[in-house]
């Protein structure tokens, strides 16, 4: 079951499962959004996001990027970001 809160525009073919779609939101073609949350945010072509432990607001997710959440240990954080990157950590 998801909630998808408008304004909000879903692409073609793309898979919103155990999901939260918050207003101002757009999910691009072939998105894959499965037990997360998003809100004001936008998703481009074929982003993947599955198991946020928390809500990603005011973001914009590039094409055929994938975020997920992993269980090893110890917690440790990956990244490969692109030009102009910002990311902020709690």
């Amino acid at each position: 079951k998801s909630t998808v809160r408008g304004p909000a525009i879903i692409g073609r073919d793309a898979v919103i499962e155990g999901a939260y779609v918050g207003p101002f939101t757009s999910i691009g073609d072939r998105v894959v959004l499965r037990a997360s949350e998003v809100e004001h945010s936008i998703l481009l072509e074929g982003a993947s996001v599955t198991d946020v432990g928390g809500r990603i607001e005011s973001s914009l997710i590039g094409r055929n990027v994938s975020i997920y959440r992993t269980t090893s240990k110890p917690r440790s954080f990956n990244f490969m970001l692109g030009d102009r990157s910002e990311v902020g950590l709690l």
